[in-house]
């Protein structure tokens, strides 16, 4: 897939699809753009869906809530946070649930899992 981001553009909070690894290659930015990774442990999918769930009151695989900074810091698990610049790959374990916020310019990513 390819992905097209701007500056204030996002995912929403999720987990990729069959317990995939993803992978994810900044190939093209400009005026600097960069990607915010949010992710948890593929361990933490058991709590990290009853916290969206009890705690936020959204169901994590309906990909319909963007979670904010506040929601991640009052989390009862961790939760990692990357920058991604040109050239940078990220690597999403299976089952991690995460969240991507753009800024600056436009980013062209590739991803596959």
């Amino acid at each position: 897939m390819c992905y097209l981001g701007i500056r204030d553009t996002f995912t929403p909070a999720h987990k990729d699809l069959c317990a995939s690894s993803g992978h994810n290659l900044m190939c093209m930015t400009e005026d600097g753009g960069t990607s915010f990774w949010f992710m948890t442990a593929s361990s933490d999918a058991p709590k990290v869906e009853a916290y969206f769930s009890d705690k936020i009151g959204k169901e994590l695989d309906w990909e319909d809530h963007v979670a904010s900074v506040e929601d991640f810091a009052d989390a009862p698990f961790t939760v990692y946070i990357v920058e991604q610049a040109l050239g940078d790959l990220v690597l999403v374990p299976p089952r991690s649930c995460h969240q991507v916020v753009n800024k600056g310019g436009l980013t062209i990513k590739t991803s596959w899992s």
